[in-house]
């Protein structure tokens, strides 16, 4: 039997313990999941590996520098998923790819970055990406995987096209946050700096 290809998860926060754990768990005879990763070491990311031993028994818990060096230089590793703010999302994607990991990262921290910064440097995010990436083989930066929603714009589409011509199609989607939702609090909502 082949190895299963292994990955690491860099974030240990609420997104990571109550989505995207549950999300791998159901595709975990797929891959091992070796690594989680937080910028610190505290009760939360310990949480989160406990959480991941049900599906994925071997999984270790990494933290801080030295703990991404080791993710970085671990050459089992083929791909990266990386979920924690914003404000630090894009600069760990980029020194991840340097290390010649592919790095999958949501949209919403584009969203982030796009409050916080300019123009310009959202161009110098894209250009070192394209200057790590210049030949075929090398890493792959995926950013946004809401592939959950795909449904519905196929049922959509289905739907629109006994109308007639589409002119113009937008969408809004709103739900409601209150300080008791645990998101509320969260780092890249409350500091973009």
């Amino acid at each position: 039997m082949a190895t299963l290809p292994q990955i690491a998860v860099l974030g240990a926060g609420i997104f990571v313990k109550t989505q995207y754990i549950p999300r791998l768990a159901e595709i975990s005879h797929l891959f091992c999941l070796k690594y989680i990763w937080s910028r610190s070491e505290k009760e939360s990311s310990r949480r989160a590996v406990e959480i991941a031993k049900q599906h994925f028994p071997g999984v270790e818990c990494k933290w801080g520098d030295q703990g991404l060096n080791d993710i970085m230089q671990d050459s089992s590793l083929i791909g990266i998923a990386v979920v924690l703010a914003g404000q630090v999302q894009v600069d760990i994607s980029l020194k991840l790819l340097k290390a010649g990991k592919h790095v999958i990262q949501g949209e919403i921290h584009w969203y982030a970055l796009t409050i916080r910064a300019s123009i310009p440097e959202i161009e110098t995010a894209l250009a070192s990406y394209k200057s790590v990436c210049t030949n075929p083989g090398q890493p792959i930066w995926a950013v946004a995987e809401n592939y959950r929603f795909e449904p519905a714009f196929v049922e959509s589409k289905k739907l629109v096209a006994g109308v007639g011509d589409m002119m113009n199609v937008q969408v809004i989607i709103e739900g409601s946050m209150n300080s008791s939702n645990p998101y509320f609090s969260s780092s890249w909502r409350r500091n973009f700096e």
